[in-house]
């Protein structure tokens, strides 16, 4: 190290930063040396100049979860705490240790969400978010970056890679206080029992502690113990802030931008903007917005020009930080769905192979996502009328229901798909809409194509249609879909 260990002025925000700056591309284990080779364990007894009187005992460099701590105390020189207070208390900064991973397309993406606090139930300010324990404590966050996502890299090898000091950006602040009113409206209802991580879109809580019944809680305003939870700043957010703010610098469009709509949440204006045209028929809008409404993907692109966006929804800051995903559904005279509503296909082998829930592709792609929906309902045969939108996501009694489809799969996967050949269609071992009632598994492709023993295949589609199962046999791609029923129990706010 060019400067000594601990040799930093905790009352200043710029020697902190300074002094942070040394671990910059620097491993772990070298952090170690200066450690055992200096006569001060902590900071005080450093500013004392006082040897210390302590001995430590050796750590276990597979504890990768330790990582943060240790950085706190090899580095930093004081031991890990749940005080109320900042880490660095006289300048109100409050640390972080935060992992990012390098995707296999080369994007960087966070590796988790970011948890910021508690939030204690009983003593947490529920009316003015500036005022909370969360402000007080997390105002300014020094924000230090390591690749968490490198195969065989033991904690001793981990490198901080980027220090940024994070002071919530203004341009979010609209939203991140709309996320807390809607959190704290949920405790003041007595449904602290009933947060769940989609309650936000920027600003949201995630359960903490040991889990297994150890971690409820009383709250203010019901009896009902409720899970133990912190504050936390989402992963597509945090994501975001990665990409945008400290890698790349690239500014995505943004919906408020488009819309000069100062500080208001970018839910308002888009509710503003688009139930404008409430009533209207789709075919009056297609020609209103010069689309041709025998597109592809005429709808979304419908809803990025009442928007006033020149790219897609889902691209925008906004959709970016959120998480958020377009939907735009019809529906028939009685509110069901004219179909099931599908995401992205899966990769039969990454499903499988991967057992870590929040890393699957269920948690990524399903049940961590925002969704908003745009309803247009059948008037008369093939005429549809906007009729409104809805923003929602998974609530969290639907957790045990998504994570059991989700294993059911992967253990059919794992045990072999099962195919039955009937006048040259193809059924599959999946369990339908009939048996899975919220979310199920089927083909994602215009045609199909199933290998049913080496080299021997039934189908009208084309190798391109298909993805490999773990037995080396290729079946049409898969994909997970929301049933039309379950659907319309969410557009008439039975899941919210």
């Amino acid at each position: 190290m060019e400067k000594e260990l601990f040799d930093y002025d905790d009352s200043s925000i710029e020697s902190v930063i300074q002094y942070s700056e040394l671990l910059l591309n620097k491993e772990f284990d070298e952090i170690l040396e200066e450690y055992e080779a200096t006569p001060y364990k902590n900071y005080n007894d450093f500013k004392e100049n006082k040897v210390s009187d302590i001995s430590d005992k050796k750590i276990s460099m597979k504890s990768k979860g330790q990582y943060g701590n240790y950085i706190e105390k090899y580095f930093y020189g004081y031991q890990p705490n749940s005080d109320s207070e900042a880490d660095f208390n006289k300048v109100g900064v409050e640390l972080k240790v935060t992992p990012f991973k390098v995707n296999k397309n080369g994007s960087i993406s966070a590796k988790e969400r970011l948890v910021l606090t508690i939030l204690n139930y009983m003593e947490e300010n529920l009316d003015d978010f500036y005022s909370t324990h969360l402000w007080k404590k997390c105002e300014k966050i020094l924000l230090l970056f390591y690749n968490g996502l490198i195969p065989g890299r033991t904690m001793d090898k981990y490198i901080i890679e980027k220090i940024f000091l994070y002071e919530w950006f203004d341009e979010d602040m609209s939203v991140i206080l709309d996320d807390y009113n809607r959190i704290t409206a949920k405790i003041k209802d007595g449904r602290a029992h009933e947060l769940s991580e989609s309650d936000g879109d920027y600003l949201s809580t995630c359960t903490k502690g040991a889990g297994k019944g150890k971690d409820w809680r009383i709250q203010p305003y019901s009896e009902q113990p409720a899970k133990q939870r912190a504050w936390e700043l989402k992963s597509s957010y945090m994501t975001y802030l990665i990409n945008n703010k400290i890698f790349n610098h690239i500014e995505q469009e943004s919906i408020v931008s488009a819309a000069q709509g100062g500080r208001k949440p970018f839910t308002e204006i888009v509710s503003n903007k688009i139930l404008a045209y409430k009533g209207m028929k789709d075919f009056d809008l297609y020609k209103k917005f010069d689309i041709n409404p025998n597109a592809k993907g005429k709808n979304s692109l419908l809803i990025r020009k009442i928007l006033g966006l020149t790219g897609d929804v889902d691209k925008t800051q906004e959709f970016q930080k959120a998480n958020m995903n377009l939907r735009v559904i019809r529906v028939d005279k009685n509110g069901l769905p004219k179909e099931d509503s599908p995401f992205k296909n899966y990769n039969f082998n990454e499903l499988a192979n991967n057992d870590v829930w929040e890393e699957s592709h269920v948690y990524q792609e399903i049940y961590n996502k925002r969704f908003l929906f745009v309803v247009f309902r059948e008037q008369d045969k093939n005429i549809y009328k906007l009729e409104k939108i809805k923003f929602w996501g998974f609530p969290e009694r639907q957790l045990d229901e998504i994570t059991r489809v989700w294993q059911e799969t992967r253990d059919i996967i794992n045990n072999g798909v099962i195919l039955k050949e009937n006048n040259g269609r193809v059924i599959t071992s999946f369990p339908q809409s009939k048996v899975n009632s919220v979310l199920f598994t089927k083909i994602h492709a215009t045609n199909s194509y199933y290998e049913l023993s080496p080299n021997e295949f039934v189908g009208k589609g084309k190798l391109s249609d298909t993805t490999e199962l773990p037995d080396g046999r290729r079946i049409t791609k898969h994909s997970f879909w929301l049933t039309k029923k379950y659907l319309k129990e969410v557009l008439e706010n039975k899941w919210d």
